[in-house]
């Protein structure tokens, strides 16, 4: 009987011009495509650009060399600090026999115990000679290893900022190499009035749709809490993060962003 009542409201509604409002669907937006995120790639030590593995727009995976540092000092720098590593290896070795030595007449009144502490001084001082060109020696291999520029993540290489031969110092300024702009995943940037941040929360479900007709699913990654203009006007600014590794998708894409209905 209930069930025929509301058909019977529904019809006369109907026949009134009034029509029931469908279920809410989900918002679609207005948004705009750009990488994941931005890694820009600086030079870790000074030196001179030797050889450069790329060139803007190609695919890097994670790891892959980017850029290759003069390293002919550095290999001197590491001959020169493993023979003197050497030396006073010899040199704390020879401190510990004295030391012995001095024990042991110090043990028969031979010496006085002031020339016993003399001894042992002298084999600390060796000690820490030794430590402080241990330190040296790895620096300079970290400084080695530094010298080969990876990439930070897995992305496209949007610029290059150096050509070969040219010197670099992270010391004079932030030395930037190249920019690099992660692609998996990709970002869909909109903005949203007050009412609908407040119902979003990072992890829902969303859908970005391309101007081509592709679309991806994806999540909501962040949701603004202050307002601010991106390009479709004010509103709290709302990321998608979402998977296309198949698509060659550029930052400044156009695209629609379907968010969860309204409950």
């Amino acid at each position: 009987m209930g069930a025929s009542r509301n058909l019977i409201l529904a019809a006369a509604l109907t026949g009134a011009g009034l029509m029931l409002a469908p279920p809410v669907a989900a918002d679609e937006l207005e948004a705009r495509i750009d990488w994941g995120q931005r890694y820009t790639v600086s030079a870790p030590l000074a030196g001179i650009v030797r050889e450069i593995s790329i060139r803007p727009g190609e695919q890097v995976t994670e790891g892959q060399t980017l850029f290759t540092l003069d390293t002919r000092r550095l290999r001197a720098d590491a001959r020169a600090g493993e023979a003197e590593r050497e030396r006073l290896r010899l040199e704390l070795a020879e401190a510990d026999r004295e030391v012995e030595r001095a024990e042991e007449l110090y043990d028969r009144t031979l010496i006085a115990l002031r020339e016993l502490e003399l001894s042992r001084i002298q084999r600390a001082m060796a000690a820490a000679r030794l430590a402080r060109v241990d330190a040296e020696l790895q620096k300079t291999r970290v400084d080695l290893e530094d010298s080969v520029v990876r990439a930070p993540a897995a992305g496209r290489v949007l610029s290059v900022a150096v050509s070969t031969g040219e010197a670099v110092s992270p010391a004079l300024a932030p030395a930037v190499l190249a920019v690099l702009g992660s692609t998996d995943p990709m970002r869909a940037e909109a903005t949203v009035d007050a009412d609908t941040a407040g119902r979003l929360q990072p992890g829902q479900p969303a859908r970005v749709r391309l101007d081509t007709g592709e679309a991806f699913d994806g999540s909501v990654s962040s949701v603004g809490w202050e307002v601010e203009d991106i390009g479709f006007g004010h509103g709290y600014r709302v990321e998608v993060h979402f998977s296309a590794p198949e698509a060659r998708l550029r930052a400044g894409q156009s695209a629609r962003v379907s968010l969860p209905a309204a409950q």
